[in-house]
């Protein structure tokens, strides 16, 4: 890449990152804060030293319909650096569903995201529960921040089995990663999937896929355990 790009994206990054007045200024502190101590604590849970970008917000908004009629809900959210982007694309609050397991985290959502948004505290393996009825069946897509890399393929089963019983037929998964390669073994899961860019203002740059059910590889899937069944 040359040089002259490599400046403009650093440059773009600072801009992206610097807060525009005190309130912002302080709210971006706590959440830095917040974000080094639950580092500290459990690592591999965040996947990553900084919080995630604007940019990598705004670039995962422009892969779904924020006007869709369905709900949408995003696990692993962290400290909301993405939520708040997904508010600002123009999701409505009240279709939004935040869930997330580490208990400090999901305190800090709740007060600073607006109190239209629905944040639970729960494991992503078990959305069928800790949504409300109404949502299930009517989820448009789910993003994910979770960083599935550092899970075992039991583990992603889990959540992923869980994600698509609450979303509507043809609905998406959302999931970014650091690495350029898929962080789910797609076919294992029974799913399709799609690399839909790259964010190079994020740091580290990150890697967008979104997966969805391939009804193919379910069906085998299903043989596959009714054969080892026997």
């Amino acid at each position: 890449m040359p040089l002259k790009a490599l400046k403009k994206i650093r440059e773009e990054r600072v801009s992206l990152k610097k807060p525009k007045n005190k309130e912002e200024r302080s709210a971006k502190n706590a959440e830095n804060f917040l974000f080094i101590k639950q580092l500290v604590k459990n690592p591999k849970a965040l996947g990553s030293i900084v919080p995630s970008s604007e940019a990598l917000g705004k670039f995962i908004s422009k892969q779904i319909d924020v006007n869709a009629e369905g709900c949408f809900v995003e696990v692993g959210a962290g400290t909301g650096a993405l939520t708040h982007e997904l508010l600002k694309a123009g999701v409505h609050p009240e279709k939004l569903f935040v869930v997330e397991l580490e208990e400090n985290l999901s305190a800090f959502l709740k007060k600073s995201l607006p109190p239209q948004v629905h944040v639970i505290t729960g494991d992503a393996s078990h959305l069928e529960t800790l949504l409300p009825p109404h949502v299930l069946g009517h989820v448009e897509a789910i993003i994910s921040g979770i960083p599935m890399m550092n899970l075992s393929v039991f583990e992603q089963l889990g959540i992923i089995r869980s994600c698509f019983s609450v979303m509507r037929e043809g609905g998406s998964f959302l999931q970014f990663t650091y690495g350029p390669l898929s962080p789910l073994p797609a076919k294992k899961l029974g799913l399709a999937k799609k690399r839909m860019g790259h964010v190079f203002l994020n740091f580290p740059p990150a890697t967008v896929w979104r997966y969805m059910k391939d009804e193919k590889e379910v069906a085998g899937l299903m043989q596959d355990a009714k054969a080892a069944g026997k």
